[in-house]
């Protein structure tokens, strides 16, 4: 496997889909983008794990739960993953920040523009769809429950890509 020949494809499939990277480093196999869809901006990373051999891509979620909101953020989290069947939710406990991901272990593969392509719209589409129910728990004055029956999977779709603007405003976070 050439981590170096697969990390490359992975930056050319942002340059064919014309996707702005941004503080790419190729050493360490990074890059970071922002991603719009119709919820909200997400801070997009990819990463290429020399150690594991790992293919991993974080969806950043653009605001964090508040302390006495975790828990019940927590729960969700839980009753979410159990019913994903590709990444998974995650929330840091110190800071509470959000993310979704999906890692994949890449020994023994050849790049797939179009498998990549099914990870990045899976993400994308996964991570914007559920938002509202984070802020609706976090913000409002929901259950799990309730925020759960509330919702359907619709159609697949896709999100508009966004070049970078700087640090997110909090009047920004707010349009979002």
């Amino acid at each position: 496997m050439n981590l170096k020949l697969y990390w490359e494809n992975v930056i050319e499939y942002f340059e064919e889909e014309d996707w702005s990277l941004y503080e790419v480093d190729d050493d360490a196999r990074t890059a970071v983008s922002y991603i719009r869809g119709d919820n909200a901006t997400f801070r997009f990373h990819v990463w290429l794990s020399e150690a594991s051999k790992n293919l991993n891509l974080s969806w950043v979620f653009p605001s964090s739960v508040p302390s006495n909101r975790r828990h019940v953020i927590l729960d969700l989290l839980n009753k979410l993953n159990y019913r994903t069947f590709m990444g998974k939710f995650v929330m840091n406990p110190e800071d509470g920040l959000l993310v979704f991901r999906i890692s994949v272990n890449v020994t023994g593969t050849r790049f797939s523009m179009g498998q990549f392509d099914n990870f990045m719209q899976a993400g994308i589409w996964t991570a914007d769809e559920y938002y509202p129910m984070f802020m609706s728990l976090t913000y409002g004055n929901y259950t799990v429950d309730e925020v759960l029956e509330g919702t359907e999977k619709p159609n697949l779709r896709l999100v508009e890509k966004t070049e970078e603007q700087g640090e997110l405003s909090e009047e920004d976070e707010a349009c979002t």
